[in-house]
């Protein structure tokens, strides 16, 4: 009994022994590869404030973007409906005399007071993707409602191919709601049509594109929206110009032009003729390019634009 007990204790030891000695035989095992993660798919670079960006995101992944904006459109609350209902829908001084409306720019651009807006887009395949954002507006002035909510969904389509490395082209469409329709004058019947608080629907087409030549890079967007809302043009046009310089590292400056009703220039119509402003704008990219940080003020170029607008931006893609 006493030579079995001790045969049971060290038989265990023996087997650890000789899978130890085994193991020591073996090769040893290399090293396994580390996994990088290719941070180029996430990369965002938006280099314009008002204007659609002339890329998307690869398939299954996407950029959420949040902005803040402030506009004035002037002083006197009158500019966007009437204190004297008897005068019928329009807009006036306070003296009573007839005086243009304000009218937001396409894609709930410039509503009066602040805005925020919230924007995801997801890459569905190649070349194809889906957007929508949120529009909350507060602190409007006069009848703008606050707050006032709008927003928009479309189909995102690339069209150039990924070997153009330097040259982007997207056309777009989708549904828009307008956070706040104001009064406008209906040129083929000459009367004032009023403007309704709860907003509008609409649908748009746009396209953006965008090219670099070394640090520099130039990039529009057209925008072609039709309201529906009686006394609007049946077709409200919107542009988009920007340029910007790389200074240093991943920090641009440059301008961006915005302009809409431009077809009104010389015959002003149910808008009560062009609208525009332009301004300075700075980008900044970090965390391997994968945020970008973008902003700057406008001043309007004319009697109807609003006085200041300035917006900023961050988007990050993931």
């Amino acid at each position: 009994m006493r030579h079995a007990s001790l045969l049971t204790l060290t038989l265990p030891l023996f087997a650890l022994l000789f899978s130890s000695v085994a193991r020591a035989d073996e090769p040893p095992v290399p090293d396994q590869p580390k996994v990088e993660v290719d941070q180029s798919k996430y990369e965002v670079d938006r280099t314009t404030l008002y204007g659609d960006d002339a890329r998307i995101p690869q398939p299954m992944t996407a950029i959420a973007t949040t902005s803040f904006s402030y506009t004035n459109i002037g002083t006197d609350p009158t500019y966007v409906s009437s204190p004297f209902p008897k005068l019928g829908p329009g807009c006036f001084t306070s003296a009573g005399s007839a005086q243009p409306c304000y009218s937001t720019f396409a894609g709930n651009t410039a509503q009066p007071g602040e805005q925020m807006i919230l924007t995801g887009e997801l890459g569905v395949l190649p070349h194809i993707s889906v957007m929508g954002n949120i529009m909350v507006g507060v602190g409007g002035p006069g009848a703008v409602p606050s707050p006032d909510v709008g927003g928009t969904l479309a189909a995102r389509f690339q069209l150039l191919p990924d070997s153009w490395t330097h040259t982007h082209l997207v056309l777009s469409g989708g549904y828009i709601r307008e956070a706040y329709n104001p009064p406008a004058y209906d040129d083929d019947n000459n009367v004032w049509v009023p403007g309704t608080a709860e907003g509008i629907n609409a649908a748009y087409l746009q396209a953006a594109f965008s090219g670099d030549i070394g640090p520099i890079r130039a990039g529009g967007m057209v925008h072609a929206q039709h309201t529906f809302a009686d006394g609007r043009d049946p077709l409200d046009v919107m542009v988009d110009l920007n340029a910007s310089y790389r200074i240093v590292g991943d920090f641009r400056a440059g301008v961006e032009y915005v302009g809409q009703d431009l077809e009104e220039a010389f015959d002003p119509g149910a808008e009560g003729g062009a609208r525009h402003f332009i301004g300075p704008v700075a980008s900044y990219q970090l965390w391997h390019r994968r945020i970008t940080i973008i902003g700057g003020p406008s001043v309007g170029l004319s009697a109807i634009s609003p006085d200041f607008v300035a917006r900023v931006a961050a988007s990050v893609g993931f």
